[in-house]
């Protein structure tokens, strides 16, 4: 069953625009997080699984928490610097290091290079 969402989510139509003129595609705002209802497997393709989507509302407590408990064990005066403390909390070691090496190359003088 479908559960419609009362929150307003900006999304586009881009089946005309499409590279695979016989797929049907909605393009979503890149804040748009949607929550996994459920996984089963396709009876035509063993190797192949169908992924039903819910989107959240702007008010989802679990998102909320989730938001929050991030925002906690993720601080830095900048959301780059979140960013490289989150990549290196998941283990993602050599995406952190090429986050952190542009920034270093990007910076503009000693104070930059220090944050």
């Amino acid at each position: 069953p479908s559960k419609i969402s009362s929150s307003i989510t900006p999304f586009a139509m881009i089946d005309e625009h499409s590279a695979i003129p016989s797929e049907q595609e909605i393009l979503f705002t890149m804040h748009t997080v949607f929550r996994i209802a459920e996984i089963t497997q396709t009876p035509s393709n063993s190797r192949l699984w169908e992924v039903q989507l819910t989107i959240t509302d702007d008010n989802d407590p679990q998102l909320s928490t989730l938001t929050n408990r991030i925002k906690e064990e993720v601080q830095g005066p900048t959301g780059w610097h979140r960013m490289g403390q989150l990549t290196l909390k998941v283990g993602h070691f050599d995406q952190a290091e090429e986050l952190y090496n542009a920034l270093l190359n990007g910076a503009s003088d000693d104070r930059d290079i220090a944050h």
